[in-house]
């Protein structure tokens, strides 16, 4: 358990625990050992009192950390920081409103909208330019090959577009589309 020290956070803990009382909340409440005269005590209190309470050094709250919770949570903020890197790859690589929507969801098209604003870069337009058919038949049998690879879809076309520099990831993005409506497959 993390010892609470300073008045200010043991109020805040006390509000916490006053207001779950007041949602009737009280099977969280008896999981933290408090009698129910206690309790009801502590619920009659004015706020000045409350204030008075937290501040006395011999009232001892803590917070106490589920670790599996932790650790998931842990991993789920170490995935959205690896999709946000991977957003702003995308963005920086000029990636079409389309493929920003159908890689990150709607958000990241308002995120590029900024992006493009703040550097002054206009918004394409129109139909990209599509390669060659030999071009395309290479792109279409790398990107079966990516596919094959446990890479997020984003990964996936910075790939294409590491190894095709000349195209932008609007040009690969409709090559990729025309291959998945020949072959049935999905991105």
């Amino acid at each position: 358990m993390i010892v609470l020290d300073d008045p200010h956070q043991r109020l805040l803990a006390l509000s916490v625990l006053l207001a779950r009382l007041e949602q009737d909340e009280l099977a969280e409440a008896a999981d933290t050992g408090l009698s129910a005269p206690l309790l009801e005590r502590l619920r009659g209190l004015p706020a000045t009192e409350l204030i008075r309470l937290a501040a006395i050094k011999h009232l001892r709250i803590g917070i106490r950390l589920d670790p599996a919770s932790l650790d998931y949570a842990l991993r789920i903020l170490d995935r959205l920081n690896a999709e946000s890197r991977l957003l702003e790859r995308c963005i920086a690589h000029q990636a079409p409103r389309a493929l920003l929507a159908e890689l990150f969801g709607p958000q990241a098209v308002t995120l590029a909208i900024r992006h493009r604003l703040r550097h002054g870069e206009p918004a394409p337009r129109g139909r990209p330019p599509l390669p060659d058919p030999d071009t395309r038949d290479r792109i279409h049998a790398r990107w079966h090959a990516l596919q094959a690879t446990a890479l997020h879809p984003a990964e996936r076309y910075l790939a294409l577009a590491k190894d095709y520099p000349e195209l932008t990831l609007a040009s690969l993005h409709a090559v990729v589309h025309e291959f998945e409506a020949r072959s049935g497959a999905k991105a």
